[in-house]
């Protein structure tokens, strides 16, 4: 009876620190869009990125060929905004090897809304997390809080940021404004629900206010804002 609970013993604290181990790191429910090229991580529930025709979840149109739509069409070719400098396998949620003019962040750059806008390093990827879980899908929950002060929909994303005249049509407005529809690329007129909170685009009243910079400038500020421009 001893071996035994002294193996059980070492048996739950084994999987204790299993636990500990998996729950500490980024932000993030999955590190990996796909772990083996397969339907793992998002890709389970999203599906195959470069698919020729992707389906969107979120408004259910297709929207054709979504990895040559970021790649070409937001990005002019810039690969290196949601690759590693590295390879093109693995592509990792909040790493990357930055491209022109972006920090190093991956898909967060416009998936992820930082709540604390003075502090950039904070809860990045708030509004993507709290967006699952409003959505009943909590993958993060087993390891990571929602933010205690959620994001809102008016606070631009790390890449949203202009001028950037090396990547002119990629999504500048997270508020998605008619009828230039700045984050819609093939759905009808549906965005991002970049705060998490359900409610899309100008249907959401964080969007009657300024627009606020990553850094904590609001629209208005040009001055203070172009200062910061990458």
């Amino acid at each position: 009876m001893r071996a035994k609970g002294t193996a059980f013993l070492i048996n739950t604290a084994l999987a204790a620190i299993a636990i500990l181990v998996i729950c500490v790191g980024p932000a993030v429910a999955y590190e990996e869009y796909s772990e083996n090229r397969d339907a793992t991580s998002c890709r389970a529930c999203h599906g195959d990125f470069r698919d020729n025709n992707y389906i969107s979840l979120s408004d259910g149109e297709n929207w054709g060929d979504l990895h040559d739509l970021h790649r070409n069409t937001m990005l002019d070719g810039d690969c290196d905004t949601c690759h590693q400098s590295g390879g093109f396998f693995p592509v990792m949620i909040d790493d990357s090897a930055g491209g022109d003019g972006f920090e190093s962040v991956g898909c967060i750059g416009c998936h992820g809304v930082d709540p604390d806008p003075g502090n950039p390093n904070d809860f990045w990827g708030a509004g993507l997390r709290l967006h699952h879980t409003n959505s009943g899908v909590n993958s993060c929950v087993g390891c990571h809080d929602n933010d205690p002060v959620p994001p809102t929909e008016d606070i631009l994303p790390s890449y949203y940021f202009t001028p950037d005249a090396n990547h002119p049509d990629k999504p500048t407005d997270p508020c998605n404004p008619s009828p230039g529809l700045p984050e819609d690329f093939a759905g009808l007129t549906m965005g991002l629900d970049n705060d998490g909170d359900d409610l899309y685009d100008e249907a959401d009243p964080d969007c009657a206010s300024s627009l606020i910079f990553a850094d904590g400038f609001e629209s208005g500020d040009t001055t203070a804002w172009s200062s910061q421009v990458p």
